[in-house]
């Protein structure tokens, strides 16, 4: 059987068909012994006892010893057989099952080749079955494997194409399945840290009351309340009034500090007079207005008091905006050159 190893290469050796002798010929010996250790230097994954187990057996089917081969197969690939431990056994241990993917595929496609030659079809196609199942895409390869042992693979092949059709379906589906899980924890994960960023981005402040300061006029209790609306009318409206009544007061007074003692104009012209009627009418419409703005002032701060505190509250919450430091930077890269001794040197220097 072709073996797959990380240098996409099948090692194996091609075994003799039934009635030829277990002596092989010496190129192909070599050439067996030789893919034996690119499989031992290549095949990275798998433990030490595995490759070690898979060699034994593998050493048997190069010599055409099918029998014996095909025994240690079976044992190396029996589920009830315990597992092999990773460090180097003697040679005649105990054997033990081997994990690695990649070697218990060449080792059910060796034992197949064995038991094909032994003429056991009915055991070889059971491995075969397991490796299509396994790897739909499996393919023997005709430098390695007898024509007898292709036609296998071909008649197993076309006897479950519609089990290795449902495999592959299920691994399809299964693959997708997997992706949607894995992106849609990706979307989690973005949206928790957006969540994350948003709450460090927001600073939670509180601003005690105090009710000395709801006592001010002017909306400055409204204000304080965080009823700004009414903070404004109290504003305007006592301004205005207040101002209001100011102004009357200073008109009155100029009003009232006026001389109504007749000042001649020239010698020989009659004096002039101040008309006392329009004076006090004056005086009588700056002190209503005085006495109207003052009231209204006064009835406005009153209210405005009393509201800020009959609504008082005690703290407001806010939010402020709060610097977040930036993501780290991703992958950068940038094109380095130096003048050494000897000529230019030029490098890529990397960041991530």
């Amino acid at each position: 059987m072709a073996a797959r190893t990380p240098g996409g290469k099948s090692p194996g050796a091609r075994f003799p068909s039934v009635g030829s002798g277990r002596a092989l010929l010496a190129p192909r010996r070599l050439a067996a012994a030789a893919a034996g250790a690119l499989a031992l230097l290549c095949v990275g994954p798998a433990a030490a006892d595995d490759m070690q187990q898979f060699e034994l057996a593998k050493t048997r089917f190069d010599a055409g010893h099918y029998e014996e081969a095909v025994s240690r197969f079976a044992a190396m690939l029996d589920p009830a057989t315990p597992p092999c431990d990773r460090g180097a056994t003697e040679v005649e241990g105990k054997p033990c099952r081997i994990s690695d993917p990649a070697l218990v595929e060449r080792a059910r496609g060796l034992a197949a080749a064995a038991l094909v030659a032994l003429r056991r079809t009915s055991e070889a196609d059971a491995y075969i079955e397991q490796i299509l199942l396994d790897n739909p895409v499996y393919s023997p390869n005709p430098a390695v494997f007898q024509p007898e042992v292709i036609d296998r693979f071909t008649a197993v092949r076309a006897r479950i194409r519609a089990r290795i059709e449902e495999m592959t379906r299920q691994k399809a589906e299964a693959q997708r399945a997997e992706r949607l899980r894995i992106e849609r924890g990706r979307d989690d994960e973005r949206r928790w840290i957006a969540e994350l960023h948003r709450l460090a981005g927001r600073e939670r402040v509180v601003a005690r009351s105090s009710r000395w300061i709801a006592m001010l006029p002017f909306g400055v209790g409204q204000f304080q309340n965080g009823d700004e609306g009414l903070g404004w009318f109290f504003l305007v409206s006592q301004a205005v009034a207040g101002g209001t009544s100011i102004v009357s007061a200073l008109a009155l007074s100029s009003y009232t500090n006026v001389d109504v003692t007749p000042r001649p104009r020239a010698p020989g012209t009659p004096a002039q007079a101040v008309d006392i009627d329009a004076l006090n009418s004056r005086i009588e419409t700056a002190a209503a207005v005085n006495r109207v703005a003052f009231g209204t002032f006064a009835t406005l701060v009153a209210a405005g008091i009393a509201h800020a505190q009959i609504t008082f509250v005690p703290e407001r919450v806010s939010f402020r905006t709060r610097r977040v430091p930036p993501p780290p930077p991703g992958f950068t890269a940038a094109p380095t050159i130096s003048a050494l001794p000897g000529g230019l040197y030029a490098g890529l220097l990397g960041r991530f």
